[in-house]
């Protein structure tokens, strides 16, 4: 109860363990304590109040890993809060922003913002939210998204649910070929397999060693790193280290760790080490 969450707020957290130069735009209500993003020493916030409620609910976690969301305000203020700004693509400019992450739940406005957005050279990273009652126009909007995209994020349920059953090499395949240059499929406990399309590369990349509190982001702070890691480097298994780190550091306590200098010289350590587990495979063991 009263935890910072949010997988906007998640995966801004995976890159800020590398970058300083890391911001979040969000919505929210006048109700909101601002304080509460001090631990993550953020460069702006860009924080818009709204007239309607900040967004607050419930996660219910399974033995097997299911997860149930209960929003505790209206759904409709619920959507106004999560609806991108007309203007996005202009704040983005304005703030000199290089590159961006986003969360699509296959909702109309994402396919022109995005195409808007990569118009004026912002790079992309999107992760697709799957939720109960997602139809088939709202799948067929995030595929649709691709192609505007550089990286391509989404777990093992959300796969499934945008593809169907198939091999996962060839999924992955499939999805590149929309667009993105990176498709990096989050597998929890098993890690993540990232495949670049333009050298055709698969790299299998373990889950990095931490001692488990909650998981709650940790797969958003998995794209936050994988983001920063890519545009700061351009080398897929340095952007794949930092993803399985800043994944495993949001593991060890309940909402987003604090910022602090020690924790991110052991994120550094932390990533050496990662950078000796990742391997390239051949996309045949995975179909």
């Amino acid at each position: 109860m009263g935890i910072l969450g949010g997988g906007g707020m998640y995966a801004v957290a995976g890159m800020r363990l590398w970058n300083e130069a890391v911001g979040m735009l969000s919505n929210v209500g006048a109700d909101f304590d601002s304080n509460m993003l001090g631990q993550l020493d953020l460069q702006t916030s860009m924080l818009r109040v709204t007239g309607q409620q900040t967004q607050r609910a419930w996660q219910l976690f399974e033995h097997d890993g299911h997860r149930t969301q209960i929003p505790r305000i209206p759904l409709v203020d619920w959507a106004r809060q999560l609806a991108y700004p007309a203007d996005f693509a202009e704040l983005l400019r304005t703030h000199g922003v290089r590159a961006v992450h986003l969360l699509s739940r296959g909702m109309p406005n994402d396919l022109p913002l995005i195409a808007q957005i990569a118009a004026s050279g912002v790079r992309i990273s999107l992760e697709p939210i799957i939720e109960d009652g997602m139809d088939a126009t709202q799948r067929d909007l995030v595929l649709d998204c691709l192609e505007y995209v550089e990286i391509f994020s989404p777990g093992t349920d959300e796969l499934r649910v945008l593809l169907g059953k198939q091999p996962l090499h060839q999924a992955l395949v499939n999805l590149a070929e929309r667009g993105p240059a990176i498709v990096a499929l989050r597998r929890g406990a098993d890690g993540s397999l990232v495949y670049h399309h333009p050298s055709r590369r698969l790299l299998r990349v373990p889950a990095a060693t931490a001692n488990v509190i909650d998981v709650t982001g940790a797969g958003n702070a998995y794209v936050g790193g994988l983001l920063v890691g890519w545009v700061e480097t351009g080398v897929l298994e340095m952007a794949a280290a930092n993803a399985a780190v800043s994944a495993a550091l949001m593991l060890e306590q309940i909402g987003p760790p604090t910022i602090m200098p020690a924790l991110l010289a052991a994120a550094r350590r932390r990533r050496d080490q990662a950078l000796t587990e990742v391997i390239e495979v051949d996309g045949q063991a995975y179909g």
